[in-house]
């Protein structure tokens, strides 16, 4: 979010994540809450799986999407030109389906290597797809001048308090079914996922933990973290493509300075193995971004022993490969 184009916006409390859930509440899966005892015994302890890979449009995305668009509408902010949003994939997918749900039109500008199940799922929804360079910058400059020529509604990926809010419902779902959750890990990309569960989480049992994972070659918010400041790196060619942010959020980063335990960076071999385990294991397919929650425990689960984990798995978009058939 540039702030000298955007006025100042405030991150969400505990009453827009629950008013987020109400208003979303019809329109999303309450998703399940998996134990994998393999994963535990790896490390002593007890291992849960969020499945937001089996959540409309494949990811935690919708969440988000829906209360921004909802919460728009409410307040008169979609017009008739309808929104733009710029994604990798995932939040590209869940505006679609949001804008169908509302019955308006929607751009998604997207990476020139987006994968091709995400690109056809956004064509699915019934949204134009506009293809734009490879990283998240080229996405929102593209975006916000097409937004200028049309006069459509920019629905911002992560950096914005109603996309906060929808996605911190995931945290609310979780406490709920796992009350004495002790540690929840959570992909970071841009950061929306990581604000909204960790303010939910602190808000309704601060003495639990709330870890980002990142792919050690896409490590913004670590790196920002460490610094006391946002700081940008090169664009990343990580496998995880929904986590390659260049820098966190405004908002995200405040959310982050103020709730988080830390983050914990996988290398891309521990995200592959992580995806490949999780199939091999839960019976979940995820995409390598859904993975590196469970990586980052799988690495780094020495210091969780003993302690009630949860892995959000945030995605199940991933590309498979030809399936062969012997037709004897």
């Amino acid at each position: 979010m540039d702030e000298a184009v955007h006025p100042p916006l405030d991150l969400p409390g505990l009453s827009q994540i629950q008013a987020a859930r109400r208003r979303i509440a019809a329109h999303i899966h309450t998703t399940p809450l998996f134990s994998c005892r393999s994963f535990g015994e790896r490390h002593g302890a007890e291992v849960h799986l969020k499945a937001e890979n089996l959540q409309r449009t494949g990811s935690f995305k919708i969440r988000g999407a829906l209360n921004a668009l909802l919460t728009a509408r409410e307040t008169g902010r979609i017009a008739g030109e309808g929104v733009i949003t710029y994604s990798s994939g995932n939040h590209g997918q869940a505006v679609a389906l949001a804008a169908r749900i509302l019955g308006v039109r929607a751009i998604v500008v997207v990476p020139r290597d987006i994968a091709r199940v995400k690109q056809d799922a956004i064509v699915g929804y019934g949204a134009q797809v506009v293809p734009c360079g490879t990283t998240s910058e080229d996405r929102r400059e593209e975006a916000e001048r097409l937004a200028k020529e049309s006069g459509a509604t920019i629905i911002p990926p992560y950096d914005h308090p109603d996309i906060i809010a929808g996605q911190g419902t995931i945290a609310l779902e979780v406490l709920e079914a796992l009350p004495g959750a002790d540690v929840i890990i959570v992909p970071v990309g841009g950061g929306g996922l990581i604000s909204g569960v960790a303010i939910g989480t602190k808000s309704l049992r601060p003495e639990a933990l709330v870890f980002g994972a990142e792919p050690a070659t896409s490590n913004d918010m670590a790196l920002s973290l460490a610094a006391g400041k946002r700081v940008r790196i090169d664009p990343s060619r990580t496998i995880a493509d929904g986590l390659r942010a260049i820098t966190p959020g405004v908002l995200t980063f405040e959310a982050a300075q103020r709730h988080l335990s830390g983050v914990l960076c996988v290398e891309e071999a521990q995200i592959r193995d992580a995806q490949r385990s999780i199939l091999e294991r839960a019976k979940l397919l995820v995409e390598p971004s859904g993975a590196v929650g469970v990586a980052a425990y799988l690495a780094h689960g020495e210091r969780f022993a003993g302690k009630k984990v949860v892995a959000v798995l945030s995605g199940g978009n991933a590309d498979l490969p030809p399936l062969e058939f012997d037709a004897r």
